[in-house]
């Protein structure tokens, strides 16, 4: 199908101007994927055509409920028969690890296909002068939900990747303002090799850069498989820093520090670049946050200026973060009582240690870190939530990832009462490199000791990982369930057996 020739495309009262028609129709593969979800909702409320597909086991999930809602289609399966003749493009989020029915048939049909990060750019250059981006190599979703919702002027838009608790992912406004959230952590990737086909440019380019507004940088270490190194990392980092008007670095990741000489060595003509954290010569300082047991306190001193914030949610990692997404609104020139207003409303990120639920004292909290640094700060303020003891469920993320991160995810659960290690979450059928679990639970041992340290085992004769959990666990205990795979219902299903121990889980848990 060629596109070139066609005119401009108005979708509803927005133009998409960069490759004629691009996103005016759009398929998404597993729309229900983290990060895609987002996605599908703004281009479906700025009034583009969208169709989406999920895997059966969804489609009876919220997320489905909610993508139809917003006038998403939303098909059943992964069929050829999905992408249309009428499609303009087709989005993956690169979760796909082989061959896939969908985008074969979209590279018959000699559609675009578009990484979710491309679609997402190609929105920024749209949004012009209004786009605002949250990027880094990991621990950008509770800083880009933040700073959607202490933008939130009823015109504001964003695409993120996690969404607020009680929040949608993806919202189009009535402006041209919009965030996105550009860091890589959408999914569980086991994509193909980089020359596979899917990686290869489709015969349509976005040929255009967005400029943003402002970018917010949280971090440039490295994040196998997107970034093998540190210098991956950073590389990126700047590339995006380099297309913004304005660059928010925190001052609390050493990595950052990297970045920010760099652009000092090589300044971008008009450029700001300000600073945000608890170091007193900070553009935008942070004095030391303080925990009531329900939320934190502080204040933040911007253009010899002090500004009172309440910031209700859990973990010091989060509130700064949170006070970074209130540096930049603040640095954007909003209106200081409003940020605060709003900021006083945002309760972090769904599963971003959020309490599933309780049963005779043992609490349950969600956490969808997949990063070792974010492991380990949700382990530290999990360890802060409870008197008693600390027990943590682990679902490592993809082969690739732990693979490369597994001796520091092992470390990362320091002063956990005790651990239970699920199998490594991935979307590959088989793989030929050694179970990277095994390197997690040797350094995990040797962080916590030999009796500490269990390995969740199939068979019919193995406990299941609840009941594990149900002997170990007392009154005045707090089970942290890390990961976002099958991870993602492990809380509900353990609350059922604590509340019946004698009863089969039921399979929709």
């Amino acid at each position: 199908m060629d596109t070139t020739t066609r005119p401009e495309t108005v979708v509803g009262t927005q133009a998409l101007p960069v490759v004629p028609g691009l996103l005016a129709a759009v398929h998404l593969v597993d729309v229900a994927a983290p990060g895609m979800e987002g996605l599908a909702r703004w281009l479906a409320e700025a009034g583009a055509d969208v169709t989406g597909s999920i895997r059966e086991a969804d489609q009876h999930s919220p997320v489905v409920a909610a993508l139809e809602a917003a006038g998403v289609r939303v098909l059943v399966g992964f069929e050829a028969g999905h992408v249309r003749t009428d499609r303009t493009a087709v989005v993956w989020s690169g979760v796909v690890a082989g061959p896939h029915p969908e985008l074969d048939r979209a590279q018959v049909l000699r559609l675009p296909i578009l990484p979710r990060a491309l679609a997402l750019k190609a929105i920024s250059v749209q949004a012009a002068s209004g786009a605002v981006a949250v990027g880094g190599s990991h621990s950008t979703a509770t800083a880009a939900a933040a700073l959607a919702h202490v933008l939130d002027d009823g015109q504001t838009g964003w695409v993120l990747t996690a969404p607020a608790r009680d929040g949608v992912a993806g919202h189009a406004g009535g402006g041209s303002r919009i965030v996105v959230d550009l860091c890589p952590d959408a999914g569980t990737h086991e994509a193909a090799p980089p020359a596979a086909w899917q990686h290869r440019p489709a015969p349509h380019f976005l040929h255009t850069e967005p400029k943003f507004t402002a970018a917010l940088i949280l971090a440039t270490s490295a994040n196998a498989p997107h970034f093998e190194d540190n210098i991956a990392g950073l590389d990126a980092a700047e590339r995006l820093a380099r297309t913004a008007s304005v660059v928010v670095l925190p001052t609390w990741d050493t990595s950052v520090a990297n970045l920010r000489e760099r652009l000092g060595d090589r300044p971008v003509p008009g450029q700001r670049v300000v600073t945000v954290g608890t170091d007193p010569a900070s553009t935008v300082w942070i004095m030391t946050p303080r925990w009531t047991g329900e939320d934190f306190r502080v204040v933040l001193r911007y253009q010899e200026r002090d500004h009172a914030f309440v910031l209700p949610v859990a973990g010091r990692h989060h509130a700064l973060a949170l006070c970074a997404a209130i540096a930049t609104a603040l640095v954007l020139g909003e209106e200081p009582q409003a940020v605060a207003d709003r900021a006083a409303s945002f309760r972090g990120v769904e599963r971003s240690l959020s309490t599933v639920g309780s049963y005779r004292g043992i609490a349950v909290v969600d956490s969808r870190a997949r990063h070792p640094r974010e492991v380990a700060q949700d382990v530290e303020a999990a360890r802060m939530l409870t008197e008693g003891s600390l027990l943590v469920v682990l679902e490592p993320d993809g082969i690739a990832r732990t693979s490369e991160h597994a001796a520091d995810l092992g470390a990362a659960l320091k002063g956990v009462d005790h651990a239970l290690l699920l199998p490594v979450s991935t979307t590959l059928v088989r793989h030929t490199v050694p179970d990277p679990l095994d390197v997690v639970e040797q350094a995990a041992r040797r962080m916590l000791g030999d009796g500490k340290v269990q390995r969740a085992r199939s068979g019919p004769c193995e406990p299941g990982p609840e009941q594990r959990i149900g002997e170990l666990a007392a009154e005045g205990d707090l089970v942290l369930v890390v990961g976002t795979g099958q991870a993602e219902r492990f809380g509900a299903r353990l609350l059922f057996h604590l509340a019946a121990p004698a009863a089969p889980i039921p399979q929709h848990l």
